[in-house]
């Protein structure tokens, strides 16, 4: 594992107004209330992270669309 931190993923493909404002609410909630600074394959912060890449590389193959680099590489962690 890598002790590299993920991007937050700026393509919304497939992601509603309501998923993205409740996401970041819960970013903040982790980043405020959450544990203390942890390895990146612990740190819920970064499952979040890689939830929504997965949800967005999901949107992509539905759509039948090529999703970013960026997607695919933060997905696949």
């Amino acid at each position: 594992m890598s002790d590299k931190r993920l991007p937050i993923v700026e393509d919304t493909t497939g992601l509603s107004r309501t998923y993205r404002a409740l996401w970041r609410l819960q970013f903040l909630g982790y980043s405020v209330f959450g544990p203390a600074d942890q390895l990146p394959h612990r740190d819920p912060r970064e499952r979040l992270k890689r939830d929504r890449a997965r949800k967005v590389l999901n949107a992509h193959e539905a759509a039948g669309t090529q999703a970013p680099d960026e997607v695919i590489a933060t997905a696949q962690r």
